[in-house]
């Protein structure tokens, strides 16, 4: 009888700590036994305060050129090289990866911001609103995403501020359809129903009750939209419509590829920028594996 009684009250015991742990703390330890997801975290840190750091790891100008140097091979006082101007590669790379990450960022948000905004519109109140925003979002992904950011800033003109406005204006539908999506489903709910019943107004309703309740599934659309947004400004800036030079980023000083020449016999002028650019693109996306798989509700308590 006292082994049974001991039994339970170790069983309660281990019931207590799991109630008492809430769902941040729980999200936060299965996350931390994403170990993919951890050392990506590291390595995206890492990346951020050398580039945001920039001036303590080197003290050439990304933008200031030697000719007398140029086109110089890895090692000596130029770890990564210089350019056919003369430039320090390791120092425009650095640089670069701050213009990059805060377009990536900022672009992010614009688009997360959109689409949250869109899709709570549209699951919430459904009928007529939520057919607008449904047809319009059809029609934005029925075309590649980087062709119709090509032809905005072909009339717009390159510039950093446009091109964050252009990948956070395009780059919403996704985002919205997860909003819209979570949003028929949690309005059905009981909770919601009962806000309805106490007369609470809309606006409440929904920053307050529902959306919280979205914001497990949007933790990893998010780190997504950042490395989509990062992959977006290379690719335009590649294609040189994006940020224009000299200011560097990982996008147009990787368009020195397209120069044969350079491809084949001069790699340390483009692979810097290319590697960064990886390197950070698949951290964030397995950090936000990590993130969902944390939030995912159906495993959180186990």
């Amino acid at each position: 009888m006292t082994m049974k009684t001991s039994t339970e009250t170790k069983q309660l015991t281990t019931y207590q700590d799991k109630k008492i742990e809430s769902p941040l703390k729980l999200a936060l330890r299965r996350f931390l036994q994403h170990r993919l997801a951890v050392v990506s975290a590291f390595v995206l840190v890492a990346i951020f305060v050398l580039c945001f750091g920039a001036p303590l790891f080197t003290s050439y100008d990304p933008i200031g050129m030697d000719l007398a140097v140029r086109n110089q091979a890895p090692g000596g006082a130029y770890i990564f090289g210089t350019d056919t101007l003369g430039r320090d590669i390791f120092t425009r790379t650095l640089y670069a990866g701050r213009i990059s990450l805060m377009v990536g960022m900022a672009a992010a948000a614009i688009s997360i911001g959109l689409g949250i905004i869109l899709g709570a519109i549209a699951g919430y109140f459904g009928k007529i609103p939520d057919m607008v925003v449904s047809r319009i979002t059809d029609v934005m992904m029925t075309f590649p995403p980087l062709i119709i950011m090509m032809t905005v800033a072909a009339f717009v003109g390159p510039g950093l501020m446009n091109v964050i406005l252009i990948i956070g204006g395009l780059r919403w539908p996704a985002t919205t359809r997860l909003v819209r999506g979570q949003f028929l489903s949690l309005k059905n709910y009981e909770f919601v129903h009962a806000t309805h019943a106490l007369g609470l107004p809309d606006r409440m309703i929904i920053t307050r009750h529902i959306l919280p309740n979205t914001l497990a599934p949007l933790m990893a659309n998010i780190t997504f939209a950042v490395s989509a947004a990062i992959l977006s400004e290379a690719g335009l800036s590649f294609l040189g419509i994006g940020v224009p030079l000299p200011t560097p980023t990982w996008g147009n000083m990787m368009e020195n590829a397209r120069n044969l020449i350079i491809l084949q016999n001069q790699p340390w002028i483009w692979m810097p920028s290319a590697a960064f650019t990886l390197t950070t693109i698949l951290c964030i996306n397995f950090i936000g594996d990590g993130l969902r798989d944390a939030f995912d509700p159906q495993q959180l308590f186990n």
